[in-house]
């Protein structure tokens, strides 16, 4: 067989190949093109949609509330390790009313139950707190003092915080063992 006759089959053979397979191929082929630009911008258009919704919604109404709350846990508890740590002084917390509500951290010498002068809370330049405007200690506006062994008495404390709109949250102040929940 010629060289010429060669090449010529084969190029019938291409041909062939080109005409009844490849066409099948062609349409696997541009059936998994991927995504267009339009296509992408669109999903990345609703996400953002989505996630403003969710964070603009997921923001805590009560998170102002929650966080007095905290730190007045979190200086009970103070309170309550210092009175722990020093045989000579009782430490406590006084909670009192006005404009704004506050309380003050003072200690209490053993010896001769006098109050000495009021000790600045932790992470603050004052002995006393304010709470913020809005909130306002609607009931337990009394003296938690805890002793050597960190409890407050015999009588289980409660301080109720609420804000202007309606919610609330409570700190129990547990008899005896002083639990602060």
């Amino acid at each position: 067989m010629s060289k010429n006759t060669q090449n010529h089959k084969l190029m019938e053979a291409r041909v062939i190949l080109r005409i009844h397979i490849l066409p099948e191929m062609n349409i696997a082929f541009k059936k998994n093109h991927g995504f267009t630009m339009l296509e992408v911008i669109a999903v990345l258009i609703i996400l953002g949609i989505i996630t403003a919704f969710v964070v603009s919604r997921g923001t805590n109404i009560r998170a102002e509330l929650s966080s007095e709350t905290g730190i007045i846990k979190a200086h009970l508890r103070y309170a309550q390790y210092m009175a722990l740590a020093n045989d000579i002084f009782s430490w406590r917390i006084t909670f009192s009313s006005g404009s704004p509500d506050h309380y003050t951290l003072s200690k209490i010498d053993k010896s001769d139950g006098t109050e000495t002068t009021p000790v600045n809370l932790p992470n603050e330049d004052s002995p006393t707190h304010n709470l913020p405007s809005g909130i306002s200690i609607t009931s337990g506006l009394a003296t938690v003092t805890f002793n050597e062994w960190g409890s407050p008495g015999t009588t289980t404390q409660s301080i109720i915080l609420s804000d202007g709109a309606g919610n609330s949250e409570t700190i129990t102040v547990t008899k005896n063992t002083g639990f602060i929940e």
